[in-house]
């Protein structure tokens, strides 16, 4: 078992999703923190919203053997129930059992290239959870395992030359672009964004850059515009392009919040293509994932 400086630091995790493939290069173990103090409306991870242990329910698996509670939904426990229709998303982990579990890929990353990434929610939301990732990303170095983090870096950031000291690959949403908007759409200021990006960069900090688009928010061509003169500004050289898509609605319905993006359509590759042009005609390599 790994130990390290801070093994006993518990941070609650939504998910541990092993053999990713787009969420860093290679096959990768991606560690899902939970908690977000943003609101992006087509939030793909709605469960990764709240900070803490929460019930998700699925209507289809419900046998209704117990009594409806007030908010309509069973009122037996997550662990009473017999089919699973009830679960408990979040559980506080360690950073020792954190690292354990990713290691028992290693395998898969030395063949792929690939390694862990720590994901979210916001895993960088606070001084103490940035000590955890910290922490987490460290043990991985310790065992040669490549490094990402994914995160809007719009969060104050404590520490950052130990953040990239053990962070190999730094995936960094560019959504609104307009300052004010992207405040009131997701409570994301991104020139907190971009001063950290400066000061991480300036570090040696090597940056991805993703764009997600989003039909009515940042699909349009002055957004795109903005955020490819941003990447321009800062030296950033690649950029995901990440088209919208539906996956996260159920997950909406199964932890009981309101989807503003329900009606959205969804995109693929063909509608993004003038974003890669665009990319590329600026010196900037575009990938496209989502599809």
């Amino acid at each position: 078992m790994w130990e390290g400086p801070t093994a006993v630091t518990e941070e609650c995790v939504s998910n541990v999703q092993r053999y990713s493939l787009h969420d860093g290069g290679g096959i990768r173990t991606v560690v899902f923190l939970k908690g977000c103090p943003f609101h992006c409306p087509w939030c793909c991870n709605p469960e990764g919203i709240g900070f803490e242990p929460e019930v998700s329910y699925s209507e289809k698996l419900c046998i209704h053997c117990s009594p409806e509670g007030t908010d309509g939904r069973c009122d037996a426990p997550p662990d009473a129930c017999p089919t699973g229709a009830k679960s408990v998303i979040g559980e506080m982990r360690a950073v020792s059992s954190l690292v354990d579990e990713a290691l028992r890929d290693a395998t898969f990353f030395e063949e792929s290239g690939g390694g862990v990434t720590v994901s979210g929610g916001e895993c960088l939301s606070g001084p103490s959870r940035q000590a955890f990732v910290t922490n987490l990303l460290s043990g991985c170095k310790d065992h040669g395992t490549s490094t990402a983090l994914e995160t809007t870096l719009a969060v104050p950031l404590a520490d950052p030359a130990s953040l990239v000291v053990v962070t190999d690959e730094f995936l960094v949403d560019l959504k609104v672009s307009d300052r004010q908007r992207s405040l009131d759409v997701c409570g994301i200021d991104p020139e907190v964004r971009d001063s950290n990006l400066e000061s991480i960069m300036g570090l040696g900090a090597h940056v991805v850059a993703r764009l997600p688009i989003i039909p009515g928010f940042t699909d349009g061509r002055e957004v795109v515009a903005a955020n490819i003169a941003t990447m321009l500004r800062l030296g950033i050289g690649r950029a995901d392009i990440l088209p919208f898509h539906q996956l996260g609605e159920a997950k909406y319905v199964s932890t009981g919040r309101e989807y503003a993006c329900r009606d959205l359509p969804q995109l693929g590759e063909r509608d993004v293509a003038w974003v890669v042009a665009a990319c590329e005609e600026a010196g900037v390599r575009a990938v496209t994932h989502g599809e």
